[in-house]
C-alpha cells in the first residue's frame, strides 16, 4: 500500500503538469507550391498521411526535441530536427531539391506571392493538364486578370495575347530565365513553342513592369515559363490525345529525379497532326526536349535543348462581316451587298484547295502555309558559393529556319465556285497560252520552256541568336540582399522571298519590281516583288546591366531595381542597292541606276561593288522600378510599386526596310507606371484586388510613313513619326473560395480604361513637311477592356473532378492606326464589337493501379457553340465610318473538344 501511494505521489505532478502540443501543417512542393497529398509524415512515434490538401495533424505531442521525417512518392525524403514548446505548433514541410529550387528562384525571377509587391498569377502544371487541351498556351490565360487572348485566323500556334491592353510585342516572355521575344519586332510566335506544356512546372504572369530584373519590353507584363528538372517527380509519363478536326497527339516524357550520384535526366517528345477547326488549317509537328543536370559539389550544371519543327495552314483573317455571315451583319444594321461575297461560313478559309498529283489523285494543298523550326540550346552553371552567395552563368543559342508561303500574284489567283484555290486551273494556265492555245512560252526568255504566270513563293525569316546572362545574388543578412548581372544578346535575322513552286511551269519572270536585275526566276531562286520585300539582314546587339536591392522583414518587403541597356542596330541590303568605295566618296548604286562621277560612269554591274550595309547605330535605354509590401497579418498584405522605363525602339523604327537607311528622327519610348494592391488569403478564401496606371509616351508610327521626295517626285522618303501617347489604367479583382472540401469557386473581373492621349503636329523643316494627328481620348483598340471569369470545380469523389467556366468579354474596340485620325476623323472612336460570353467545361479522373497512375482528362471549349467576333480592324488607316459595315473581322472558334488518356509510372 505504501509503495502504491509513493508511486502515485511521484506520477501525480507529471500527469497534472505535463505539457503537450497540437502539431499540424501542410506538405507542399517547394517549386510549384502545390499541396502534396499522401505524404508520409512522422514525428518521433507519431505518424500520419497528409490528406488531399496536404494537411496533417498530431495531437497531444509532449514538449521536447523530435526528428521530423517527411516523404512522398518521387520526392527526396526530408528530415528536420524540431523543438516543440508551445500549445500549438505549425510546421509546413516543403519537398524538393534545394539547389535547383534556388537556381529557379534566382535565374527565372520567380516571385513569391506573399512577399513580392507586384500583381502575380501562377498557372500550375496541374491546371495546364486539366484545362489546356489542344489549345495554344495563351488561350489558357484568358482567366487571368487583364489578359485577353484569341486564336486570330485559327491556325495552330497563331494565337496572340495582350496584357492590360498591350500586345505581346510589349509583354516579356522568358523560358527558364532566357528571353524569347523576337529581337527585331518583339513578337512571340507560339507555334515555335508547341509541346512546352509537357515539360512546364509552372507559368507565372507578372502584370505591369513586374519584378523581373532584366531590362525587358514588359510594358504590359511578363511571362515566366519554368520547366521541369531533377526536383520534380521521377518516372515516365505517356499520354494520347484526340480532339476536334481529327487532332491526334502522342507524348512521352521521362524524369529521372535526382540520382544518388547527383545526376538528373529529363526527356520529352511529342508528335501531333490534325485538320484544324478552321478548314485548311491542317497541322503537323513534333516536339523534342532534353535536359541533363549534374550536381558537382556546390555547382548545378545543366545542358538543355528543345525544338518544335512544324508546319500548319493559315488563314487571312480580316474580312467584312457579311463575308462570313450575312445574318449577323444584318442584325448589326449592315446593308447586305448581294454582289459581294457573302455567307462563306465562319470556318471558311480561301487559302487552300485540291491539286492533282503525278498519280492523278487529288491532294490538299495550302496557299498559306507556315513552316518553322527554332531549336534552342542552353548551358547553365548555378554555383551556390555559400549560404549567402550564389552565382549563375547562362549561355544560349537559337537557330531559326522557316517562313510562310503565298501566291505571288493574289489578284490573279483562280478560285473554284465554292471559293477555294483552283490549283489545277492555275497549273493549266501556266502550261497553256490563254490566247493561242499552244504551250505557254516566251521567246524573249526561252523558246522551249513554259513560263509560269502564277507561282507560289515563301517569305523566309531565318535567324541566328546568341546570348549570355550572368548574375549573382548575395544575402547581406537575414533581411537584406543584393543582386546584379549582365545580359548580352546578338541577333541576325535574314529576310528574303524565294519561289517554292512554279505550278506546272519551268520559270517565272518578275515584272513587278523594276529594281530586280535578273527577272527570270526558277524554283529556289530569291525574288523581290517590291522594294521592301528584298533580300536583307537585320542585325541587333543588346548589352545590359542590372542590379537590385531587396529587403524582407517580418512585415515589410521592398525592392529597388535599376537596369541599363545599349541597343545596336545594323542593316545589310543584298539586293536593292550596292556600294562602291572610290576613296574620296562612297557611291550607292541601285539595280537600274547610272551614276556619273568625275567623268566616269557607274552602274550596278561595275566592278568592285559590295553589298550595302549601314554602320552600327547605338541607342541607350534604362529602367528604374521599385515596390514595397506590408503584411497586415498572417492572412493579408498591401503592396505598391512604380517604375520608369526608357525603352529603346524596335528595329523597324530605327532602319527603314525600304531603303536600308536610318530614319531621320529616332526616339525612345517612355513608360511610367504605378500600381497599388491588396490581398487576403486563408485556408478557405482568397482575394486579390489591385489598381494600375500606365502612361506610355512617344509610341512611334510602325515602319515609318512615306512622303514624296521634294527632289524627286517619283520617289518617296520614309519618316519616323513619334509622339503618340496612351494612358492605360484600370482595376483587377480575383477571388477563390473553398465552399466545401470538394467544391471550389473562382471569380475574376478586370476593368480597364485605355485611351490614346495625343494631339500633335509633326514638322520637318528641311522638307517643309507637316503631319498632324488627333487621337486624344480615343479608346485603344485590339483587346477587350472589360473581362470577367467565373468557375466552379467539384470533386464528388477523390481524384474525380468536374469544372465549369464562364468568360465574358466586352468593350473591345476594333484595331486601327491612331496616327491617321486627322481632319474629319480626328478623335473618332473605332467600332466597338458586340460583347460575348464563352462557357468551357473540364473533367477528369485518375486511379492508381499498383504503381501505375492512369488518368483521363476531357476539355470542351465554347460548350454552347456561341457565335462571336474575336478580332476586328477598323482599317489600318483612319476609322472608316467606324461601324459594323466598315469593319473587317474574324469570328472565333465554335465548340471544340479534347480527350486525353495517359499513364504515369
Amino acid at each position: 500500500m505504501l509503495r502504491f501511494i509513493t508511486t502515485l505521489v511521484i506520477l501525480f505532478p507529471i500527469v497534472c503538469f505535463a505539457q503537450t502540443s497540437v502539431v499540424r501543417g501542410t506538405v507542399k512542393d517547394k517549386v510549384s507550391e502545390e499541396y502534396i497529398p499522401g505524404a508520409y509524415v512522422s514525428l518521433g512515434t507519431f505518424k500520419a498521411i497528409s490528406d488531399d490538401n496536404g494537411n496533417y495533424e498530431f495531437k497531444n505531442v509532449p514538449y521536447g526535441s523530435y526528428k521530423l521525417t517527411v516523404g512522398a512518392f518521387d520526392f527526396d525524403t526530408l528530415q528536420l530536427t524540431v523543438v516543440i514548446k508551445s500549445e500549438e505548433t505549425v510546421i509546413n514541410p516543403e519537398l524538393g531539391g534545394s539547389t535547383e529550387i534556388e537556381e529557379i528562384r534566382v535565374i527565372a525571377n520567380i516571385s513569391m506571392d506573399r512577399k513580392t509587391p507586384i500583381a502575380i498569377t501562377k498557372i500550375s502544371a496541374e491546371q495546364i493538364a486539366e484545362e489546356l487541351g489542344s489549345r495554344d498556351l495563351p488561350m489558357l490565360l484568358n482567366a487571368t486578370p487583364g489578359v485577353y487572348a484569341t486564336q486570330t485566323g485559327g491556325g495552330d500556334g497563331d494565337s496572340r495575347i495582350t496584357v492590360r491592353g498591350f500586345d505581346q510585342r510589349n509583354v516579356g516572355v522568358l523560358i527558364d530565365g532566357v528571353p524569347v521575344n523576337d529581337m527585331e519586332n518583339g513578337a512571340v510566335y507560339w507555334s515555335n513553342w508547341f509541346g512546352l506544356d509537357a515539360i512546364t512546372n509552372q507559368v507565372q504572369i507578372q502584370r505591369g513592369l513586374g519584378a523581373t530584373k532584366l531590362s525587358m519590353p514588359s510594358v504590359g507584363g511578363s511571362m515566366n515559363i519554368v520547366t521541369n528538372g531533377m526536383h520534380n517527380r521521377k518516372g515516365f509519363s505517356f499520354k494520347q490525345e484526340y480532339g476536334t478536326g481529327n487532332f491526334l497527339r502522342t507524348s512521352l516524357s521521362y524524369n529521372s529525379g535526382r540520382t544518388k550520384k547527383g545526376w538528373g535526366f529529363n526527356f520529352s517528345g511529342s508528335y501531333k497532326q490534325g485538320d484544324g477547326w478552321v478548314e485548311g488549317t491542317n497541322t503537323q509537328g513534333a516536339f523534342y526536349y532534353g535536359k541533363i543536370q549534374k550536381l558537382i559539389k556546390k555547382h548545378l550544371v545543366s545542358l538543355s535543348a528543345f525544338g518544335a519543327p512544324q508546319k500548319h495552314g493559315q488563314r487571312s483573317f480580316y474580312q467584312p462581316i457579311q463575308y462570313w455571315d450575312s445574318q449577323t451583319a444584318a442584325d448589326l444594321g449592315v446593308p447586305i451587298n448581294q454582289n459581294a461575297i457573302i455567307d462563306r461560313g465562319i470556318r471558311f478559309n480561301q487559302h487552300w484547295g485540291y491539286i492533282t498529283n503525278a498519280d492523278g489523285e487529288k491532294e490538299r494543298k495550302n496557299e498559306r502555309l507556315n513552316y518553322y523550326h527554332k531549336p534552342q540550346i542552353t548551358l547553365k552553371d548555378f554555383w551556390q558559393v555559400n549560404k549567402k552567395l550564389s552565382i549563375s552563368n547562362i549561355g544560349y543559342m537559337s537557330i531559326g529556319r522557316g517562313g510562310g508561303t503565298r501566291l505571288a500574284n493574289s489578284a490573279g489567283t483562280l478560285y473554284t465556285q465554292d471559293g477555294h484555290v483552283d490549283w489545277d486551273a492555275i497549273v493549266q494556265a501556266n502550261r497553256v497560252d490563254q490566247l493561242f492555245g499552244g504551250p505557254n512560252v516566251d521567246l524573249a526568255y526561252s523558246p522551249t520552256e513554259l513560263k509560269s504566270t502564277q507561282v507560289q513563293i515563301a517569305s523566309v525569316n531565318n535567324h541566328f541568336w546568341l546570348g549570355y546572362l550572368g548574375q549573382f545574388q548575395y544575402e547581406l543578412n537575414t533581411k537584406w540582399s543584393v543582386s546584379g548581372g549582365i545580359d548580352y544578346r546578338y541577333y541576325k535575322g535574314s529576310h528574303y522571298q524565294e519561289i517554292t513552286d512554279l505550278l506546272g511551269g519551268d520559270y517565272y519572270v518578275n515584272t513587278s519590281n523594276f529594281n530586280d536585275p535578273n527577272p527570270m526566276k526558277r524554283k529556289g531562286d530569291k525574288i523581290a516583288l517590291n522594294t521592301y520585300n528584298n533580300d536583307r539582314d537585320g542585325l541587333v546587339q543588346w548589352g545590359g546591366v542590372f542590379g537590385s536591392v531587396e529587403y524582407s522583414g517580418n512585415r515589410w518587403t521592398a525592392f529597388l531595381n535599376l537596369s541599363g541597356v545599349v541597343n545596336a542596330y545594323k542593316g545589310v541590303d543584298y539586293f536593292q542597292r550596292k556600294v562602291l568605295d572610290l576613296g574620296d566618296t562612297v557611291l550607292r548604286i541601285g539595280a537600274n541606276d547610272t551614276i556619273n562621277y568625275n567623268g566616269n560612269t557607274y552602274t550596278a554591274s561595275s566592278p568592285g561593288l559590295e553589298d550595302y550595309a549601314t554602320d552600327w547605330k547605338t541607342i541607350p535605354g534604362g529602367t528604374i522600378k521599385g515596390g514595397v509590401s506590408y503584411i497586415l497579418n498572417e492572412n493579408s498584405k498591401l503592396f505598391a510599386n512604380l517604375g520608369y522605363l526608357s525603352r529603346t525602339p524596335q528595329f523597324s523604327n530605327v532602319i527603314d526596310n525600304n531603303t536600308n537607311t536610318f530614319f531621320r528622327e529616332i526616339k525612345n519610348e517612355i513608360i511610367q507606371a504605378v500600381e497599388l494592391g491588396y490581398s487576403f488569403s486563408n485556408k478557405y478564401f482568397g482575394v486579390n484586388v489591385n489598381g494600375y496606371f500606365t502612361n506610355w509616351k512617344n509610341k512611334p508610327f510602325p515602319y515609318g510613313i512615306a512622303i514624296p521626295d521634294p527632289n524627286d517626285p517619283t520617289a518617296s522618303i520614309y519618316l519616323n513619326i513619334n509622339g503618340m501617347d496612351a494612358i492605360h489604367y484600370g482595376g483587377e479583382l480575383d477571388v477563390a473560395y473553398n465552399i466545401f472540401k470538394n467544391l471550389t469557386a473562382e471569380a475574376m473581373i478586370s476593368l480597364g480604361d485605355w485611351t490614346w492621349n495625343s494631339s500633335e503636329t509633326f514638322y520637318v523643316p528641311e522638307l517643309d513637311y507637316s503631319f498632324t494627328f488627333d487621337a486624344k481620348g480615343v479608346h485603344v483598340g485590339d483587346a477587350a477592356q472589360t473581362m470577367m471569369n467565373f468557375s466552379l470545380r467539384y470533386e464528388p469523389i477523390k481524384k474525380l473532378y468536374f469544372k465549369i467556366q464562364y468568360q465574358w468579354f466586352d468593350r473591345y474596340y476594333a484595331a486601327f492606326n491612331p496616327f491617321f485620325l486627322q481632319g474629319a476623323d480626328a478623335r473618332r472612336e473605332a467600332w466597338k464589337l458586340p460583347s460575348y460570353g464563352l462557357m468551357n467545361g473540364f473533367a477528369g479522373y485518375s486511379v492508381n493501379i499498383k504503381k501505375v497512375n492512369v488518368f483521363f482528362n476531357a476539355m470542351v471549349s465554347n460548350i454552347l457553340n456561341s457565335k462571336f467576333m474575336a478580332d476586328a480592324t477598323d482599317s489600318y488607316y483612319a476609322p472608316n465610318n467606324s461601324d459594323a459595315q466598315s469593319a473587317s473581322v474574324v469570328f472565333g472558334q465554335g465548340l471544340r473538344f479534347n480527350l486525353t488518356l495517359g499513364v504515369n509510372f
